[in-house]
């Protein structure tokens, strides 16, 4: 997006920005209808799942994942000694088979990555105890849905994917005043900088350029799908079965072209492809029937 790269750019690097990220914190929190003392702002979602980790998991306590976890939230309750159980996506999710209580944390991707299903909030909101969706791939949706705040939820947004500018690091939370105070007691003062604060605070202004470009991507996934005799996820990505992921993987990067192994989401057969410019797809493709 051209407009935040601006806005970082132009962004004062001179002084120290203000240390509760107050503009910031209040555009975004209109973005959604919500409550600034509830906006947490991070530097990229790993460092957000990381935090509410250390706030939430304790040693020897079991924490839940619908579906393969990211890795790095799977690496925030590691180091703080937790257990980590992963159910199946389509869980029907009863209390007290799991054991939950108020403080036991459910964490789902929601579009998941790397399958790219997607939970109806019916069929997760339920839960009694904390619950962290982590909303990355949301707005690659065609029609995304806007989930109801509630008060044991953490939703992560890390929008950068959706803006084209990875690099940034831009990702916030949404939750309740109270626990947004207590993930902020776990950041370091002037954890945010200048230039990251700034495009937050452009942040919801800027909506249009998702608006106007994914169409155009979800519709070169689409096709990028059908040629490689994939079922296309309505997303930008998508997986496709193969005897050994890995080796595929290997193969296609001999030629130059990275996708996603999934083995280490606990599914050696599928690869994950994301689609890129048309003209990128149409090596992929050629070098996908060589192999």
């Amino acid at each position: 997006n051209p407009e935040l790269v601006r806005a970082w750019r132009e962004a004062s690097v001179d002084r120290y920005p203000d240390p509760h990220y107050t503009r910031a914190r209040e555009a975004l929190a209109g973005l959604h209808n919500w409550d600034p003392d509830g906006v947490v702002l991070g530097v990229g979602a790993s460092e957000l799942l990381h935090r509410i980790a250390r706030a939430f998991v304790r040693p020897g306590q079991t924490v839940y994942a619908l579906g393969a976890p990211f890795g790095e939230f799977a690496h925030g309750v590691t180091l703080q000694g937790g257990m980590l159980h992963v159910l199946p996506r389509r869980t029907a999710l009863n209390a007290q088979e799991h054991d939950v209580h108020e403080h036991t944390l459910l964490y789902l991707s929601n579009p998941h990555n790397p399958t790219g299903d997607w939970l109806k909030p019916d069929e997760f909101t339920a839960w009694p105890g904390l619950l962290v969706v982590d909303e990355a791939y949301l707005p690659f949706l065609e029609s995304p849905t806007e989930l109801r705040m509630g008060d044991r939820l953490i939703r992560v947004c890390s929008p950068g994917k959706a803006h084209g500018v990875l690099g940034m690091r831009i990702a916030y939370a949404l939750t309740t005043p109270s626990i947004a105070q207590r993930l902020r007691l776990l950041q370091p003062a002037w954890a945010i900088p200048g230039p990251l604060a700034a495009v937050l605070e452009a942040l919801p202004a800027c909506q249009d350029f998702v608006a106007r470009t994914l169409p155009t991507v979800r519709a070169w996934a689409r096709a990028l799908a059908e040629a490689l005799g994939a079922a296309w996820s309505g997303l930008h990505f998508f997986t496709v079965k193969v005897n050994n992921a890995a080796c595929v993987a290997q193969a296609l990067r001999a030629q130059g072209i990275r996708v996603r192994d999934c083995t280490s989401f606990g599914y050696p057969n599928l690869i994950r492809i994301a689609t890129r410019r048309p003209e990128e797809n149409a090596r992929l493709i050629t070098a996908w029937h060589n192999i």
